[in-house]
Order: structure tokens, then C-alpha cells, then sequence
């Protein structure tokens, strides 16, 4: 028998777990959950008439998922690597912050300010949004990226 524990060690690996290590599990539990819908299709008269069609429905749904964990998980890791190159630039040359048009040029890339921002939404505990004065301008700011620092309590 399961204890609350156990269920929070689960719970804990999964939400560490990227996109592809999911598909991973799901593949692993496939024979439970298809014998699971053939349970289900059978118990609905108008889907054990068409129980192929049913199961066919069910599959695409299932690889469609699929590809949406591949396409979120490589979302992911474009974030996870624009972080670690941010982080290594700031800390290699002593930033506390830097404009989004400086890493746009550094590292050659064409993002806009909106994805740079979800970068820093998706590590908030690693970066920070802060905002440049133009110069010859009093009310544009640039946005940029700024090293959270730990602070002690």
C-alpha cells in the first residue's frame, strides 16, 4: 500500500521531469492504459459497435500529445541553453545586468524582447528583468536581463 510519502517522492520526480522523460513513462504504462480503453470502448454500446475505430481515435489523440511534449521540451531546452549562455556572459565578464540588445549582437541572435522576457519568466530564481535608459530619451527604457543575487535573511 502507497503511503503520502511515497505519493510526494512521485509527485516530486515528475514535476523535475522533462517532456521526453513523460513519453518515457508513458510508453512504460501503454499495455495498462490500452487494456484500460478496451474496458472503456467495450462498455459503450455506440463505441464497441466500432471498437478498431475507437482504438484508432484514441492512438492519433495520443501521438498528438506526443508531438506536443517533443515541441514543448524543445522549448524548453532553447530557454535552458539561452540562460546558461546569458548567465556564462554576465558572470565571465562581471554584469549585473545587461541590455537585450547586447546579447541579441553577442550571440547573433534574433528574439524578440517578448521571448527574452520569458526566458526570465521561466527563471525568475536565476535572472531578473531591468530596464536601460535611451540615451537622448526620458520615458523609453530598454529592457535587459540582471543577475539575481542570493540575498541572506
Amino acid at each position: 500500500m502507497m503511503k503520502v510519502g511515497d505519493v510526494k517522492t512521485i509527485f516530486e520526480l515528475m514535476k523535475e521531469a522533462s517532456h521526453v522523460q513523460m513519453i518515457y513513462i508513458g510508453l512504460a504504462v501503454a499495455p495498462f492504459v490500452i487494456g484500460a480503453w478496451f474496458d472503456v470502448i467495450e462498455r459503450i454500446p455506440s463505441l464497441a459497435e466500432h471498437k478498431l475505430i475507437s482504438l484508432l481515435i484514441v492512438l492519433v489523440f495520443v501521438f498528438l500529445m506526443l508531438v506536443v511534449a517533443v515541441v514543448f521540451d524543445h522549448k524548453d531546452k532553447k530557454r535552458k541553453l539561452l540562460l546558461s549562455k546569458v548567465s556564462s556572459y554576465m558572470v565571465a565578464n562581471k554584469f549585473n545586468s545587461v541590455r537585450f540588445s547586447a546579447i541579441r549582437n553577442k550571440f547573433n541572435i534574433s528574439d524578440s524582447d517578448a521571448y527574452l522576457t520569458s526566458v526570465i519568466n521561466t527563471f525568475p530564481d536565476r535572472l531578473r528583468l531591468v530596464s536601460f535608459s535611451v540615451e537622448g530619451s526620458d520615458v523609453d527604457k530598454e529592457p535587459g536581463f540582471g543577475i539575481v543575487t542570493q540575498q541572506v535573511a
